[in-house]
């Protein structure tokens, strides 16, 4: 879908002169913290945090805020992306803020570097996320005779992406705290992406179209709105079961606060699910630090 707003050119660092979007309503505060990635950082360092509390830990604000930078910078390099510009109000927005975001991305780039010789773990988690990234758009990986990136491969969208956040989220603090050796944490890394999923496959749900067309093999795609809400709520249910053994109120509280939102949401082209999705690794910090 294409906007019939009025064309302009502007040219971001490192970019082309590209036609997009004259100017657009502004968003409200909320919104312009989601577009700008900052709540999905704040999120990522919350959780990071959450392990910490649940290992017996103090919170680590180094490796809080590598989360942040990490989650800010690399979601913000996608949202760049041509690929990503899908005629929706954020789509516009990006493109009209293109250069002043691409400068909030060089920033947060450059400030983990400072954190990956603080924290020597960040390190390796600072590759691995790079390699992730560029298997699932590169088409490297063997698949029945082809190679294709991660996102062709049917059902692998949704594992692959909470891998990564169980890598940065729960194992990132809980090796660099010397706690990799307790149960808890392994505990967590299950139920964690158990019920973060849900988030994960309300996102797809509303991309479904575009990515049955871009050949990308989420859920959604493959299974139809009503299975895949089915599949969240059951994955959302398991991760609370498992949590009950960690944090019961505090997990309970998240998978319900997801499962909310995920019940509430109607996907509508060209609108986007978010902030409150984005805000959950808030949640869960508010309810340990309250519910404990």
């Amino acid at each position: 879908m294409h906007s019939s707003l009025p064309q302009q050119s502007v040219t971001a660092p490192g970019s082309s002169p590209e036609s997009i979007p004259g100017p657009g309503p502004r968003p409200g505060p909320f919104t312009f913290l989601a577009w700008t990635n900052i709540t999905l950082g704040v999120s990522a360092a919350a959780f990071t945090w959450v392990t910490s509390l649940i290992l017996d830990r103090p919170g680590d604000p180094l490796i809080a805020a590598f989360a942040f930078l990490l989650m800010a910078a690399s979601y913000t390099r996608d949202r760049l992306q041509p690929a990503e510009s899908d005629g929706s109000a954020r789509a516009a927005w990006v493109a009209r803020n293109g250069r002043p975001l691409t400068w909030w991305m060089y920033g947060c780039t450059a400030a983990l570097l400072p954190l990956v010789v603080l924290r020597p773990w960040c390190a390796a988690m600072l590759a691995i996320t790079a390699v992730t990234a560029w298997l699932y758009t590169a088409p490297l990986i063997p698949w029945r005779g082809a190679r294709l990136a991660a996102r062709q491969i049917p059902h692998l969208k949704l594992p692959y992406v909470m891998v990564v956040w169980t890598l940065l989220g729960v194992l990132l603090p809980a090796v660099q705290q010397h706690g990799l050796v307790d149960p808890r944490a392994w505990l967590l890394a299950l139920a964690g992406p158990l019920i973060g999923s849900v988030m994960t496959l309300l996102n797809d749900l509303r991309d479904i179209e575009a990515d049955r067309r871009d050949g990308t093999h989420t859920l959604p795609a493959v299974l139809g709105e009503r299975r895949t809400r089915l599949t969240a709520y059951t994955l959302a249910g398991l991760g609370a079961v498992i949590g009950l053994f960690l944090q019961p109120l505090p997990m309970l509280v998240w998978a319900a606060y997801n499962c909310v939102l995920l019940a509430r949401y109607r996907p509508v082209p060209g609108e986007h699910p978010r902030p409150w999705g984005d805000a959950q690794g808030l949640v869960v910090l508010a309810a340990v630090l309250l519910l404990s």
